[in-house]
């Protein structure tokens, strides 16, 4: 069994790696790339504004509270296996639910620019329409 701060602190490092993996590899820019002004809170990503995207890492883990008989105690992710040497534990498991704001690595940032320019120009071309069709009705 493992320790449930190693496996929480594990699994954090793992889902970051991950993610900067992914990012290095072919197409990877497309990941966490678009910037934190696009996407809209939700159960899965929010905006931090300038602190960047963060998502929700969701636990629900079984572990145990167990005691040898020299009285030693310790809290481990609960599985199923066997452990050797003859040592008598009392051991009851317990669930643990719980969730972690996890800061998303930043994708291409170059990416994230010239998607919001192309809205502010896009933006500029409607309202320049606006104005020259309200020109025209007032002609």
């Amino acid at each position: 069994m493992i320790d449930l701060k190693e496996f929480i602190s594990s699994t954090l490092h793992q889902i970051v790696e991950g993610i900067v993996e992914a990012q290095g590899a072919e197409k990877g820019d497309n990941i966490n790339a678009v910037g934190s002004n696009a996407v809209k809170n939700s159960k899965h990503a929010y905006s931090a504004g300038s602190y960047g995207t963060f998502t929700l890492v969701d636990f629900d883990i079984a572990v145990t509270a167990e005691s040898n008989k020299t009285g030693k105690a310790s809290i481990k992710v609960w599985g199923v296996g066997a452990e050797g040497g003859g040592d008598v534990r009392n051991q009851a498991v317990s669930r643990v639910v719980f969730s972690i704001p996890v800061r998303m690595p930043d994708g291409d940032k170059e990416r994230a620019k010239m998607i919001a320019q192309e809205a502010v120009d896009q933006r500029e071309k409607i309202n320049d329409a606006l104005a020259k069709a309200s020109a025209e009705l007032h002609r």
